[in-house]
């Protein structure tokens, strides 16, 4: 069976990736029948590559979408012929395969063409008619055609289809980077084609998902923000939890089932859970969010506060990161309800050196702005030690100054916001409510 992907929003916090690694290790040992592989959707900020380290965890693999593939429908056990091979042997491979042809191959098992039932009726009924010798005795070589459709293992189904549609052929060869075949997909195999799976954590907008995710099957959804966009064709189980974290929902479904973390999972949900609440500073932290990191220090015998602190510390130095790298780092879309497009990012910060960089981060934030084609680009420049924001931004700067009730500051490009720390609880919902 294919594996079921968890998968995380796009531009990963640490509470995405901790997420769904830490979802994948409980949903797989409830059912070790099933693989469950976490994966990320871009590149991982610092605070995730630190904790990542700390819990000697492996980067997930990277999931450019969750489109059918070749790879996932393709028969990976087939015969070949090859150039010098009698024709005879082809035709005794087709009629055992069940395909309308058979890839023949090179002295280096590179894909030198096909022969097909077609050119073999053919061949049959003209030395039938004919008194001469054995002609169906000759090499591969002289019958083969070229192969219509070539594809690799990573193409979509929907190209291969497309090419399929055009081809006498009827089957497509899948070859590797050496071009030697691998696989083998015919036209029945794309009929009613099982679709990819996929868990959703810590996001259920559409905007935010693996690409393609409405070609695929979405089995569950675990999320602690409101309820997004997404569609799904079969009923799904489904989770809005407003805690503080996804993390702390996966610590909670690791104690009900009765199982404790390993330790590399239980060391990247602390990280997240800290993460998200901001050391439990955050407007958006309950209770819960406090009873998981208790019990993630009794696991881990740590100091979580500590491990917390720590953690920032070694991610807020951001002066070697570029502008345009920092302005697009756990960037989300929003819409609002007559569906003005707007997003907003967030860095966390200790101190106030970053917004020396203010033109420099504006410039950026307006080149994202022309080039996402929304209305206004937020970027939240949060101080978790000083508990503040300074929320520069690029569009309509009026509507924001109007959303929070302030005077525009630093020469009308940014507010002041004493006290906010939440993009969902207090910066989302007054643009939202604006715009």
């Amino acid at each position: 069976m294919q594996p079921v992907y968890v998968s995380g929003h796009r531009n990963p916090d640490l509470d995405s990736i901790g997420s769904a690694i830490g979802y994948a290790e409980l949903k797989a040992r409830l059912d070790p029948n099933t693989e469950f592989v976490p994966v990320r959707l871009g590149e991982l900020n610092p605070q995730t590559r630190w904790v990542l380290e700390r819990a000697e965890a492996p980067e997930p693999m990277y999931l450019q979408h969750i489109r059918l593939r070749a790879v996932d429908l393709m028969a990976t056990e087939f015969l070949c012929v090859r150039e010098s091979d009698a024709i005879r042997e082809a035709g005794v491979a087709i009629d055992t395969a069940d395909y309308d042809l058979v890839p023949v191959i090179d002295d280096q098992g590179k894909l030198a063409g096909v022969v097909t039932t077609r050119a073999l009726a053919h061949r049959y009924v003209r030395e039938s008619e004919e008194s001469t010798a054995d002609t169906l005795a000759a090499p591969c070589r002289d019958l083969m055609e070229d192969a219509e459709v070539a594809v690799i293992a990573e193409d979509s189904i929907t190209d291969v289809s497309d090419q399929l549609k055009n081809s006498h052929q009827g089957t497509a060869i899948i070859v590797d980077q050496l071009h030697r075949p691998t696989g083998l997909l015919s036209r029945s195999d794309l009929v009613s084609p099982v679709r990819r799976r996929v868990v959703l954590v810590d996001h259920a907008e559409q905007a935010q998902a693996v690409p393609g995710i409405e070609q695929a099957e979405i089995v569950e959804i675990l999320d602690h923000h409101h309820i997004g966009s997404i569609e799904t064709r079969l009923p799904v189980k489904a989770t809005f939890d407003p805690v503080g974290s996804t993390a702390t929902l996966v610590v909670e479904r690791f104690r009900r089932s009765g199982m404790e973390p390993s330790r590399s999972s239980a060391t990247l949900l602390l990280g997240a859970v800290l993460s998200d609440t901001l050391i439990l500073r955050s407007p958006t932290t309950t209770d819960r969010d406090g009873v998981a990191i208790e019990y993630l220090e009794r696991v881990l015998q740590i100091d979580g506060r500590e491990f917390g602190a720590e953690m920032f510390k070694s991610s807020s130095d951001v002066a070697d990161v570029s502008a345009a790298e920092l302005v697009k780092r756990d960037a989300k879309e929003y819409k609002s309800g007559n569906g003005t497009p707007f997003l907003i990012a967030q860095i966390e910060v200790v101190g106030k050196a970053l917004l020396d960089r203010k033109e420099e981060l504006l410039e950026a934030m307006q080149h994202e702005q022309m080039a996402k084609g929304v209305d206004l680009y937020a970027l939240m420049v949060t101080d978790i030690l000083d508990e503040g924001t300074e929320l520069l931004i690029s569009g309509d700067v009026g509507a924001a100054a109007r959303a929070f009730g302030v005077e525009l500051s630093n020469g009308g490009s940014s507010l002041t916001l004493p006290g906010v720390m939440s993009r969902k609880k207090q910066v989302a919902p007054k643009l939202l409510a604006t715009l």
